[in-house]
C-alpha cells in the first residue's frame, strides 16, 4: 500500500501526501483569469485557490503575473514575471429574518516593494429570486519597504537623506448588483470608488530644496473610480467561465481612461471528502518560517494545497522575506516569488509510484536592487545561485517512490529548472549581466515513521547548471533533515534544517532552519 507515512513536507511542493483526515466537508475552487488593458497594452494573469468551509469561513490564496517587458506591448505569456501575491480570510454571518449577510474580511498583499493590509466588511442582500445586491467598504494601507522609502540628494552642499516614497492609506467603497434570472448566464455590475492620501510625508527635490509631495491617483486628484460589467456562463455546477469589461483610469495626471478586458473561469472541485465523488480530495493550509543562521535573514512561505485522494495534487503558494537582517516582523517584508505546482501519481505496482510534476515560479524582483557592492547580500536571501530579478522559473520533474513498508519509503527525483530573467532587467551596474539559465537537480531521499505520530526524513540533492552555483563552480549540493509531528488529527507541526551554499564565490555554507505547520480543512 502506498504512502501511509504521516508526513506533509515543509515545502509546498509536496509530491506525495501521506495521510488522509476525515475533516468537515468543504469546497475548493480554482480560478484562472487573463486580462488586458486597451491603452497600456499589457497582458496579465491571476491564479487563485479558494477554500470554503462548512461553517462559512473562506480562505483565498492568489497571485498575479504580468507579461512583456520594456517596449514589448500586446504580448501574452512571454517574458512573464510576478506582480503581487495575497491571502484573504473572510467569514459570512447571516442576519436573521432574511435581512442579508455581513462578511468581515482581511487581506494582506505582498509586492515587489510593498506590503498592503486591507481590512473590510461587506453587506450582501438578496432582493428576490433573481436580483441581489451588495455594498462593501475596505481600508487599504500600503506600506513601502525600507529600501525603497529613502533617497539621498545633495542640498546646500550636503548629502541629505529624505523620505521619497510615502505609505498610502486609501478608502475603497464597492457597490454591486447581480441578476440570475437567466438559466445559462449570470450578470453583474460593480462600481468602485477610491479616495486616499499619504499617511506620512514624502518629499522630492526641486532646485536644491525639499518639497512635500502631493498624493495623486487620477486626473491630478486624490479620488478615482472604476466600473465593471461581468457576464458568467453557467456551463455546469462545477465549471463557470466568465468575461468582464471594466472602465479604469490611465494615469494619475490626466482624465484619460481605458478599457480592461478579463476572461477566465472558476472550477469547483466539488464537495471534499465525499466518498461517492469521482474527485474526492483534501485541502491543506501550509505555513513555514525560515531563518538563515549565518545570513540572519527571515522568510515566510504559505499557501493552499489540494490532494485528490493520493492520485493527483495542485497547489498555490506565496514566498516572502524581510530585507533587513534579524527582522522577524512586518517592517520590511517584500515578495520573493509566487508559484503554482501540480502532478499526478502513477501506481506502477503496489509499492512503486511514478510522479511527473510541473512547477511554475514567478519572481516579482523584490529586493533585487543592490545600490552598491556592500548591499549585494540582498541578492542572496533566497537561493544564492539564483538572481532575485523579475522573471520566471519553469520546473518539470519526475519522481520515483518505493514504499518498502508502511513506515519506510525511498525516492529519487530529477528536475529540470529553466530560469528566465525579464529582458529589461538583465543588465545591472552592480551585479552585471544575468541571462536565462538552466539547472539540473537530482534528489535522493528517505522517509521513516518510527512511531505513529512522527515522521522523519533525509534528502540530499546534487545540482548542475550552466552558470556559477557556489565556490565559483557550476555544481553544488544541498542536504535537508525534516521532522513532522502529528499533534492532533487536523494539525501537524513541521521542522526542517537545510545545509545550503552561502556564497557563489566561496565554499562557505549556511544552515537554514524552518518551523511551520500544516492544517487539514
Amino acid at each position: 500500500m502506498y504512502c501511509k507515512l504521516r508526513k506533509i513536507s515543509l515545502y509546498f511542493v509536496v509530491y506525495s501526501l501521506s495521510f488522509y483526515i476525515n475533516a468537515d466537508s468543504g469546497q475548493t475552487t480554482f480560478q484562472y483569469e487573463h486580462n488586458w488593458k486597451s491603452m497600456d497594452r499589457r497582458h496579465a494573469d491571476t491564479l487563485k485557490l479558494i477554500h470554503k468551509t462548512s461553517d462559512n469561513w473562506q480562505y483565498e490564496f492568489k497571485f498575479s503575473t504580468s507579461a512583456g517587458g520594456g517596449s514589448r506591448y500586446d504580448v501574452a505569456y512571454d517574458d512573464m514575471q510576478g506582480g503581487s501575491g495575497a491571502v484573504v480570510i473572510q467569514r459570512v454571518y447571516t442576519i436573521p429574518n432574511n435581512l442579508g449577510s455581513l462578511i468581515p474580511s482581511f487581506e494582506v498583499d505582498f509586492g515587489r516593494d510593498f506590503t498592503l493590509f486591507e481590512p473590510g466588511i461587506k453587506y450582501a442582500h438578496r432582493i428576490n429570486s433573481n436580483w441581489s445586491t451588495n455594498l462593501r467598504y475596505r481600508y487599504e494601507w500600503k506600506k513601502i519597504s525600507q529600501s525603497e522609502r529613502y533617497k539621498t540628494s545633495k542640498i546646500a552642499g550636503k548629502d541629505v537623506s529624505y523620505l521619497a516614497n510615502g505609505n498610502i492609506g486609501r478608502h475603497r467603497i464597492d457597490w454591486g448588483i447581480n441578476y440570475s434570472g437567466l438559466k445559462a448566464l449570470g450578470l453583474s455590475y460593480i462600481f468602485n470608488y477610491y479616495i486616499g492620501d499619504y499617511t506620512n510625508t514624502p518629499y522630492s527635490v526641486s532646485n536644491g530644496k525639499l518639497i512635500k509631495n502631493k498624493y495623486l491617483t487620477y486626473n491630478g486628484k486624490k479620488v478615482d473610480y472604476e466600473q465593471e460589467f461581468k457576464m458568467t456562463w453557467n456551463y455546469s455546477k462545477l465549471l463557470r467561465p466568465y468575461f468582464s469589461l471594466s472602465d479604469v483610469s490611465k494615469n494619475k495626471l490626466t482624465d484619460s481612461r481605458q478599457a480592461k478586458f478579463k476572461v477566465g473561469f472558476n472550477y469547483l472541485f466539488g464537495a471534499s471528502n465525499n466518498p461517492d465523488s469521482q474527485m474526492a480530495y483534501q485541502t491543506y493550509f501550509n505555513y513555514a518560517h525560515s531563518y538563515g543562521t549565518s545570513s540572519h535573514y527571515h522568510g515566510d512561505n504559505f499557501g493552499l494545497y489540494v490532494d485528490f485522494n493520493k492520485n493527483a495534487f495542485i497547489g498555490i503558494s506565496v514566498d516572502t522575506y524581510n530585507q533587513q537582517k534579524n527582522k522577524v516582523f512586518i517592517d520590511d517584508i517584500v515578495s520573493n516569488y509566487y508559484q503554482m505546482y501540480g502532478g499526478y501519481n502513477f501506481y506502477l505496482m503496489d509499492q512503486l509510484v511514478l510522479t511527473p510534476s510541473l512547477q511554475a515560479r514567478f519572481y516579482s524582483g523584490g529586493g533585487y536592487k543592490a545600490k552598491s557592492k556592500n548591499n549585494l547580500p540582498t541578492y542572496q536571501v533566497g537561493d544564492v545561485s539564483d538572481s532575485q530579478r523579475p522573471g520566471a522559473r519553469y520546473t518539470p520533474g519526475l519522481k520515483l517512490t518505493w514504499q518498502n513498508s508502511n513506515s519506510l519509503a525511498f525516492y529519487g527525483q530529477y528536475r529540470f529548472e529553466y530560469r528566465k530573467v525579464s529582458r529589461n532587467k538583465r543588465q545591472d551596474s552592480v551585479q552585471g549581466y544575468v541571462g536565462n539559465r538552466i539547472r539540473n537537480r537530482f534528489d535522493i531521499g528517505v522517509d521513516f515513521a518510527p512511531i505513529s505520530d512522527w515522521n522523519v526524513g533525509y534528502r540530499v540533492s546534487y545540482l548542475k547548471g550552466n552558470y556559477i552555483l557556489q565556490n565559483n563552480k557550476r555544481h553544488d549540493y544541498q542536504q535537508e533533515i525534516t521532522a513532522n509531528w502529528q499533534v492532533v488529527n487536523d494539525w501537524q507541526i513541521n521542522f526542517a534544517a537545510q545545509d545550503v551554499a552561502k556564497n557563489i564565490h566561496s565554499n562557505a555554507r549556511e544552515a537554514k532552519l524552518k518551523l511551520g505547520l500544516t492544517y487539514a480543512f
